[in-house]
């Protein structure tokens, strides 16, 4: 629950950040003017009678004050909003007092400050109420525009990520995968290899961040896979190729974790894991969930590293899970994390069932547990 609300507040202050300073600046006017005009009613509430500069200082505090509170409220910020309070609290004690030794209004002279603070109300409100305009009109084509291109992007995500339901040979395979917002980075995937009609290749991947950009580095991921696996070669090769292409293609900080396997022959499977969560395995009649991996880097990271794989005999019954951490890093309202402990118990006592079931009751107990907060994706695998 935090965690997401980090999150939100985070992107909240990142999509302030992102305007251009004019529509900034008409922000923050439109605030200051609402939130000054509080000094004129305030004054309007003591008879008009308070000095000129103690007005001015009435003004400009409501109007600063209130773009503090709303900065602290955009970014979930204790530390502006408990400053602001106690501003607030040391304004209005100390005001009066400094104010004390000055004359204030009366007669003829209050009744047209009082007549001054119902223009200058008026003026400030309609003032806002320009500027908040201004500000909409000024930002608004811009978020249609990026409201459509991303509608575009998550039609583009779906097609690329579908839902995997497919039987290969003496395997079944179930596959989903939902991302935490419009477009994701993760992948789910089966591909039939041209290699017999019982050959396959499986995988999970997740990119690194969100959004746009690692929905971008997925697409490319996928396509430069589905091309390569074309060629053939060994699964460590076929890594290998992978990362000498990303590599230059996205930015230092990306890179993408990968669990894959494919099918061997005669139930062997060739697998390989890149800096990604262990694939699992529950055997046939049992009840506990191992877990299957190879210590190595994401793909991505350095144009000169060398990949490996490994191979496992799958028997006839065994199934197989491959996650990504969207799964095991859910927390609940206590701020505690579901764990790939959890998820492998789910796995374990749900492995009689059917694939599309076992996939289902994992995705499910980690929504039971808490808000969703990565894209979700995994693959379940059974050798009949």
């Amino acid at each position: 629950m935090f965690r997401s609300a980090g999150r939100t507040a985070s992107l909240r202050w990142q999509l302030l950040e992102a305007l251009a300073w004019p529509a900034f600046v008409l922000l923050a006017v439109a605030i200051f003017l609402l939130f000054g005009s509080i000094g004129f009613l305030l004054d309007i509430m003591e008879g008009g009678r308070n000095p000129a500069p103690m007005l001015a200082a009435m003004v400009l505090f409501s109007g600063a004050i209130a773009l503090l509170y709303g900065y602290g409220g955009v970014r979930r910020r204790i530390a502006p909003i408990a400053l602001g309070v106690v501003l607030q609290i040391a304004f209005s004690y100390a005001l009066p007092r400094a104010f004390a030794g000055v004359p204030g209004l009366s007669g003829a002279k209050a009744t047209a400050r009082l007549r001054f603070d119902a223009a200058a109300t008026l003026a400030a409100l309609m003032g806002s109420y320009a500027c908040f305009l201004w500000f909409i009109n000024t930002t608004a084509v811009r978020y249609l525009r990026v409201r459509a291109e991303i509608e575009l992007a998550h039609q583009i995500h779906q097609v690329l990520v579908p839902r995997i339901a497919a039987t290969i040979g003496e395997f079944e395979f179930a596959g989903f995968s939902f991302p935490s917002g419009e477009v994701g980075g993760d992948l789910v995937d089966v591909v039939p290899l041209a290699d017999s009609a019982t050959a396959w290749f499986g995988y999970v991947a997740d990119v690194s961040g969100h959004g746009v950009s690692s929905g971008v580095v997925m697409g490319m991921f996928k396509s430069a896979l589905r091309m390569r696996l074309r060629q053939g070669g060994t699964l460590a090769s076929i890594l290998d190729d992978l990362n000498a292409v990303l590599v230059p293609l996205k930015s230092g900080s990306m890179f993408v974790t990968l669990a894959c396997m494919r099918a061997a022959g005669h139930g062997a499977l060739e697998f390989a894991v890149a800096g990604h969560l262990p694939i699992l395995r529950v055997r046939r009649g049992s009840r506990i969930a191992e877990e299957i991996t190879t210590a190595q880097i994401p793909i991505g990271m350095f144009d000169d590293y060398r990949f490996a794989s490994s191979t496992l005999d799958c028997e006839r019954g065994d199934v197989l899970a491959l996650v990504t951490d969207g799964l095991t890093e859910v927390f609940d309202g206590r701020d505690r994390e579901l764990g790939l402990d959890a998820v492998k118990a789910r796995f374990a006592e749900s492995a009689d069932l059917g694939v599309s079931q076992i996939a289902e009751r994992i995705i499910d107990a980690a929504r039971a547990h808490g808000r969703q907060l990565d894209d979700q994706t995994l693959l379940v695998i059974r050798r009949h």
